[in-house]
């Protein structure tokens, strides 16, 4: 949102980030940019208050890859498409940021409402973001008190890496039925053709 700029805002500098992705053989794939924030000029206690990334425990991985063998398990591996973006921030964390280079007005800077690349504690942020929505009842995870990275239903398993999820379930089946919920509930994803990214 615009608002006007007060003597007591730390108004964070903001940047566009150009990236030319290519193909194996050189050619243009295509084009990205995004406009980001400047979190190393975010003062602790006024712009972030918790930063951490959550990352599944490595002994878990291990047994449920153990168990997808020993009990053929269905598993698939999904990207959350802009993840980092889709989390709004809390009440409590104003932040303030430049308006971007083209678009400036005298005496205005963007107040953000959602998240924004560059953030210090956009990992967190996410993170909240995807439990609330894997716990909602549309969707109806559990999560598990020994590792905050495991959720489950009686069906399907989900461990969460950051932005990536692997999903595990007798069935593909209740796996595709999850991911029809997880869609309703507004989360934006794509499903992974190979786990290996993951791992």
């Amino acid at each position: 949102a615009e608002v006007d700029r007060t003597d007591n805002m730390n108004v964070l500098p903001s940047t566009w980030a150009f990236k030319c992705k290519r193909f194996p053989d050189g050619l243009v794939r295509k084009l990205k940019d995004r406009f980001c924030v400047r979190g190393d000029c975010q003062i602790d206690g006024i712009d972030v208050f918790d930063t951490y990334a959550t990352v599944v425990s490595w002994t878990t991985v291990r047994l449920l890859l153990v168990l997808s063998v020993v009990l053929g398990l269905a598993m698939k591996q999904v990207d959350y498409t802009a993840a980092f973006v889709q989390a709004e921030l809390n009440e409590s964390e104003q932040v303030f940021v430049e308006m971007p280079k083209g678009c400036k007005k005298t005496g205005k800077v963007l107040k953000l409402n959602c998240a924004l690349y560059g953030l210090r504690q956009l990992p967190r942020t996410w993170f909240e973001h995807l439990k609330e929505k894997l716990t909602s009842n549309a969707v109806g995870f559990e999560q598990s008190p020994n590792d905050p990275c495991l959720f489950y239903t009686k069906d399907v398993i989900c461990v969460v890496y950051v932005d990536d999820c692997l999903f595990f379930s007798p069935s593909d089946a209740a796996i595709e039925g999850t991911f029809d919920q997880m869609r309703e509930s507004g989360l934006d994803f794509n499903i992974e053709e190979d786990v290996a990214g993951f791992l």
